[in-house]
């Protein structure tokens, strides 16, 4: 009886990413008497630099690798070469991390030591279903378009119901009001609610109120004739009449005088308005979205702002989350803004380790998406090399000055797992737990008393000087002086 012939694979391109020679040299070995062309690289940034070079239709890396580990060329793959199949292989003690790979974009893992028969197995099975595969290889890529919505980029379940909000409302032509803190994309809410609308066609016409003063509010909402006013000297159509047939953005529409809060809301219970200094009346075909920063619902029960024009605005409220509560979302945005100052000053950095992402986590971004955006470009203008390095971003965010914003709870453990991935994620840091209670005693000088909190406090954050600055409301420079020039945090001294 003749023995059943193995089933030749069909040659590929394999890159084997592996530190350990001997390892990455049995492989290839492997891998070329089954009739691949098999190269070898010692790094992530050696592979993605033969990257530059070529392409692979698989890649079989170690996660464990020296600089940039195998996660991140697992992130960097699926962005730069989504149609190669990416296979890590880890010991026993990171599967986890493996299984954090597969979410990232790879699309299988082997234990170490590999099993001679299992990659065999796994390299022609993945050779001969190419075809069927590709798609399945883009998958990632797809799902990172999802990721985005109408030039918003969020993975957060947060998020991603305001998008569901702006879909359901877009279609009709009801009044929006959008409410966020400064720099979450209030504006980038409006221009969506446009773009999905049926009067996408139109003109989309910001107008930042705020930046108007209270006595030409009316003129450039309305517009005016002839002669209404010293320096009137034509007339003039107005945002609402620039606006006709899309959408009119009001930005920060607390700021409003009353008079104009008046002639908005008869606008939008008549679709009627009159120019300053005319008599007819115009037609406003536009939708209108409103923003703002304040509680309106609090501004009228003070007399600040007129109920009635509350009512007829938050006719379909959207709430935006401040960045503090998105921070799955954090990691993509400061990839792309990364990307996009590296492009636009031609500067070389590319790659953003975990580390630098759970850094930018664990800061509270009082000003938001907008803040974020601001580091990261000044990182970019900083780094000189491929990696935007944690050691900057520490720095940067040390370094920025203090305001007042909301408490801000820690980043989690979920938080971050949700980030990269993971069900069972343990934070690289220490998480901020409350300082034990110090007594202090009645005549105790107030410098010691103060270098005293601020030691507890550091000691309580884990020596992070970000967090701890941020709970003693104090920069760097003030943490200094607390700490009596640059003391280290001495080993807690249990209390009975």
């Amino acid at each position: 009886m003749d023995k059943p012939q193995a089933q030749k694979s069909v040659p590929a391109r394999i890159l084997v990413v592996d530190d350990d020679a001997a390892d990455a040299e049995a492989l290839c070995s492997l891998l070329t008497e089954a009739g691949h062309e098999v190269e070898q690289a010692a790094s992530t940034e050696a592979a993605l630099a033969k990257f530059r070079e070529g392409t692979y239709a698989i890649v079989v890396a170690d996660v464990q690798l020296p600089g940039e580990s195998g996660l991140d060329l697992v992130r960097q793959l699926r962005n730069q070469a989504p149609a190669t199949a990416v296979v890590v292989m880890t010991g026993h003690a990171s599967v986890s991390t493996a299984v954090t790979a597969l979410k990232l974009g790879a699309v299988d893992y082997l234990k170490k030591p590999v099993h001679v028969s299992q990659l065999k197995k796994l390299i022609a099975q993945l050779v001969a279903e190419r075809p069927a595969y590709l798609p399945n290889a883009l998958l990632n890529v797809e799902k990172a378009d999802e990721e985005v919505f109408e030039g918003m980029l969020a993975r957060s379940t947060v998020m991603h119901r305001v998008f569901e909000s702006i879909t359901a409302v877009a279609q009709t032509d009801a009044t929006v009001l959008v409410v966020g803190e400064t720099g979450t994309g209030k504006e980038l809410v409006a221009r969506a609610i446009h773009e999905r609308s049926a009067r996408k066609a139109g003109p989309f016409v910001p107008v930042h109120t705020g930046a108007i003063p209270k006595d030409l509010i009316e003129s450039e909402l309305f517009g005016h004739e002839k002669g209404a006013f010293t320096g009137a000297i034509s007339a003039a159509e107005g945002k609402f009449g620039a606006a006709k047939g899309g959408t009119i953005f009001l930005d920060e529409v607390s700021t409003m005088s009353d008079r104009a809060q008046v002639d908005l809301l008869r606008v939008l219970e008549t679709f009627r308005y009159t120019r300053v200094g005319g008599k007819v009346e115009h037609t406003a075909d536009v939708r209108v979205v409103c923003a703002t920063n304040r509680d309106l619902l609090a501004m009228a029960h003070e007399n600040k702002f007129r109920e009635d024009l509350y009512y007829r605005i938050n006719i379909f409220p959207i709430t935006l989350p401040p960045l503090r509560q998105r921070l799955e979302d954090i990691g993509l945005l400061a990839d792309r803004f990364m990307r996009a100052a590296a492009e636009r000053y031609k500067r070389p950095v590319r790659l953003l380790p975990e580390a630098s992402v759970e850094l930018l986590m664990s800061y509270a971004w009082p000003g938001n998406v907008r803040e974020l955006r601001n580091l990261v470009e000044q990182a970019v203008l900083l780094e000189r090399s491929e990696r935007l390095e944690p050691e900057l971003i520490n720095r940067l965010l040390t370094e920025r000055p203090q305001r007042v914003s909301p408490p801000t709870p820690p980043p989690s453990s979920s938080s971050i797992a949700r980030y990269i991935g993971r069900d069972d994620a343990t934070p690289p840091f220490a998480l901020p737990i409350p300082a034990p209670v110090v007594p202090i005693a009645v005549g105790t000088k107030v410098e010691d008393a103060e270098r005293q909190l601020a030691l507890r406090t550091l000691e309580a954050y884990a020596g992070d000087r970000v967090a701890a600055c941020a709970a003693l409301g104090v920069d760097s420079a003030r943490l200094d002086e607390l700490l009596g020039g640059g003391h280290e945090p001495q080993p807690a001294v249990p209390h009975n």
